[in-house]
Formats: C-alpha cells, structure tokens, sequence
C-alpha cells in the first residue's frame, strides 16, 4: 500500500515545472540577445563598407562620361582613394562595439570603380558561458562607381 500512496503523492510537482519553464526561457532570452548582436554586427559591417567604398569614390571624377574615360582627380590616384576608404573604416572601427572586431580585408580600385570588403568576428555573449565556443563570423562588401552606367 504504501508503493502506490507513494507515487500518487503529487507534492513537488509544480516547482519541477517552473524550473524546467525556467531553463526554457533563459535559452530562449540567451538566443535573442545573441541573435541581436549578431544583427548588429552585420548591420554595422555593411555601414562600415559602403561609407569607405562611397568615400574613396568620391575622390574618382568622369573626364569624359560620354565617352566611358574615367580619369583619377587632379593630385589624386588610386592610393588616394584606398587611403581615404582605409581611413574612413579606420574612424567607424573605433566606435565600434568592444565585443565585435573588424577588419578591412580588400580595398581594390578600377577606373572608376572601388570595392571594399569588410569582415567582423563576435564570441556569442550567453553561448560561451554554457561551454558553447563558436564565433560569428560576417563578411560584407560594397562597391560604389562614378559616372554613367551601362549596366542594365
């Protein structure tokens, strides 16, 4: 008799639910808070990239654009336009979270066309602590051009 009082005894039941809802939420909240810096991580990577690829454009000008003849600005040259690209990354860099790194992989100019490819690395905030030791990993590229297009 006593077996079957045993396991009809129900007292205790409740607090097993509330952890077990408890370990539930918590994860839940631990992916939302990761998934949100990896947002942005990935919103601030393709800001990066397009503000250096539109400032080293900027210093590309169209001699001839009817013609298609991109020429450089007066004083200006290819290394000109990585510089200011570089800087420009190099002034976003620094106000950049302290959890995400970034890294100017490729600036590359061509006539009147400049690609910047810009990669950022982040350790998961809740991920780490649960013995879970992977990093995110996120490349963007922009690329920005002077003149008229004859792309379609």
């Amino acid at each position: 008799m006593k077996i079957v009082t045993a396991l009809k005894n129900e007292k205790g039941q409740a607090s097993l639910v509330f952890i077990a809802s408890l370990v539930i939420i918590m994860a839940c909240f631990a992916l939302l808070v990761d998934g949100g810096r990896y947002l942005v991580m990935r919103n601030r990577a393709r800001m990066m990239a397009d503000a250096s690829a539109l400032s080293g454009a900027s210093v590309l000008d169209v001699q001839k654009a009817g013609e298609g003849t991109f020429v450089l600005q007066s004083g200006s040259g290819e290394d000109t336009a990585r510089g200011i690209a570089t800087d420009i990354f190099n002034d976003n860099n620094d106000e950049s979270p302290e959890w995400a790194t970034y890294t100017l992989d490729s600036v590359r100019v061509s006539g009147n066309e400049i690609w910047v490819t810009i990669t950022g690395r982040s350790a998961p905030l809740f991920g780490s602590n649960w013995g879970i030791n992977y990093s995110t990993t996120i490349t963007a590229s922009a690329r920005a051009a002077v003149g008229i297009s004859t792309e379609r």
